[in-house]
């Protein structure tokens, strides 16, 4: 048979076809799909596995910038998480639209009913205001302006902002007064210093006024008398000695007592875990040294719930002394606080 004439060389030939038919299978078959794919465009040249890293989600922290357009991928999550860190760091107010309100308040504006952001801004109200309160007594007025609006875009009628606003006021009114009373000042400094000046422009005058001759002793006499003085010598002695006439006072101001420092009353807790408002009539008498005595409640509704918390409240409110032709004098002044609750 012909097999018989087949020798080892033939099986050896027949072994090598059989191995390239299989590696030909193997790499048709199994090859990954895309390998060997030519890249047009940027990619080309790069070898398939350096693939593009994936994308790494922004962290959010506490210092986003203030554009509005870069906050609008934040959700609300993010915002009440910023908001937690500022009022951890203190950050109630300030730095403007980087604050706890206002990242609370960007939360009211996408979800107005939202229970956390609404929470959070009626614990900040006591923090916010009395940091307002010390901008307003340290005389940064705009700061002030700004902060009160922003808290009062979540409660415009708060009855504390409405204090802090009366409060704004009043420290403007005695800033512009201490302006204009050290203006007068620096004018009347500035004409006495001319007035001092005019008498040394009449001093060569008298410098010029004839000298008394000199007298010398007669015979018999060891003592010389007197020159007589010129009735222009005399004259002019008596024109430079004599004094000028007093400046006229101003008459005294007359005005009534002006707050400076009205302390909001801290709201019962009782009343604020009832959801009760009300309000407290008082009457005190404001000191000649501007605090506040004999405090009393005229009336109130409802009756007592509020009296103690008013009356502390007054007790350390200051003022700006009445005065009657520049000086100080007592006043009775007789005044409304109201107890309202933030809406929810």
């Amino acid at each position: 048979m012909a097999s018989e004439h087949k020798g080892p060389g033939f099986r050896v030939a027949l072994a090598a076809v059989a191995a390239i038919a299989a590696f030909s299978a193997y790499f048709f078959l199994w090859r990954d799909p895309g390998a060997g794919q030519v890249t047009s465009g940027p990619e080309a040249g790069k070898p398939a596995s350096a693939a593009a890293p994936p994308a790494v989600a922004p962290v959010v922290g506490a210092a986003v910038g203030s554009e509005a357009s870069q906050r609008t991928d934040l959700t609300i999550a993010d915002l009440l998480r910023n908001a937690g860190s500022a009022v951890n760091e203190r950050r109630y107010i300030d730095p403007p639209d980087n604050s706890a309100v206002d990242f609370y308040l960007l939360v009211l504006g996408r979800d107005a009913k939202n229970a956390a952001a609404q929470e959070g801004l009626r614990e900040l109200f006591p923090l916010a205001t009395g940091e307002i309160e010390q901008k307003i007594n340290a005389g940064q007025l705009d700061d002030s302006h700004r902060a009160i609006d922003l808290l009062g875009k979540f409660d415009s009628n708060n009855y504390t902002l409405t204090i802090l606003r009366n409060k704004l006021d009043l420290k403007k009114k005695q800033m512009d007064r201490e302006q204009e009373k050290r203006d007068q000042e620096k004018a009347l400094a500035t004409n006495a210093a001319k007035n001092a000046t005019a008498p040394a422009t009449t001093a060569p005058a008298t410098a010029a006024a004839p000298a008394a001759a000199e007298v010398k002793p007669a015979a018999g006499e060891t003592t010389p008398k007197p020159a007589a003085t010129s009735a222009a010598a005399v004259t002019n002695a008596t024109a430079v000695a004599k004094p000028a006439p007093p400046a006229t006072a101003p008459s005294g101001e007359t005005r009534a007592a002006v707050a400076t420092s009205q302390v909001a009353p801290r709201y019962p807790a009782d009343a604020f875990r009832s959801r009760q408002e009300g309000w407290v009539e008082v009457a005190f008498t404001v000191a000649a040294d501007g605090s506040v005595k004999d405090g009393n409640v005229v009336t109130a509704n409802p009756p007592r719930l509020f009296n103690a918390a008013a009356l502390r409240a007054i007790a350390e409110w200051k003022f700006l002394p009445r005065l009657e032709n520049g000086q100080p004098a007592e006043q009775q002044v007789r005044t409304r606080i109201e107890f309202k609750l933030p809406d929810r």
